[in-house]
């Protein structure tokens, strides 16, 4: 079966927003029409895992050493993948799918740039738009940080997304920009 124009459009804008590349500041959007295709009931187009792999900078882990950033959710069978730049990258489910995110999350993001020391409210900055149906938007610009010894200090922003769907988060931090897009199945 061939996939309408419009959803291979959207699908490549996702993900060529994904690789790991510099922002050069025209970072591309769904068209609103793409939108409306995957709420006529098109497939989400899920951040996939980069290829070549995104390895963090020393000291951080080569993988994401958690099964789970935080409690509930997600199961720990579930693998993680490491998605972004040195600049600003996150730690995303290899399913695709977090169903926390609807319920209260713990969202963590690193950058080599983040000093806990000079930044203990870190201006990372988040927005969340549902991309298959109508929703409100979430913007989250409160972040805090967090530390464990298997990851080293991180941005950590609480995220509740108003409804289960298909989200695309927006991630910026110093300039660097983030898109991923995620399933948030009903729990």
């Amino acid at each position: 079966m061939k996939a309408p124009q419009g959803t291979l459009l959207a699908l490549s804008l996702v993900l060529a927003a994904c690789g790991s590349r510099p922002n050069t500041g025209a970072e591309a959007a769904l068209a609103e029409s793409d939108i409306a295709e995957l709420a006529a009931g098109e497939r989400c187009p899920l951040t996939a895992p980069p290829s070549p792999a995104f390895v963090p900078p020393n000291p951080w882990p080569a993988k994401p050493p958690f099964g789970r950033v935080s409690g509930g959710g997600q199961p720990a069978e579930v693998g993680w993948f490491w998605v972004g730049t040195p600049g600003l990258w996150t730690a995303l489910p290899a399913d695709g799918r977090w169903a926390q995110l609807a319920l209260g999350e713990k969202f963590w993001f690193w950058s080599q740039e983040f000093d806990v020391q000079q930044e203990p409210e870190p201006g990372l900055r988040l927005t969340a738009t549902r991309l298959d149906a109508a929703a409100p938007s979430v913007e989250i610009d409160n972040a805090t940080n967090g530390y464990h010894p298997s990851f080293h200090w991180a941005m950590l922003a609480g995220v509740e997304l108003p409804a289960p769907g298909c989200w695309q988060i927006e991630a910026s931090y110093r300039g660097h920009q983030l898109r991923l897009v995620v399933d948030v199945p009903a729990s």
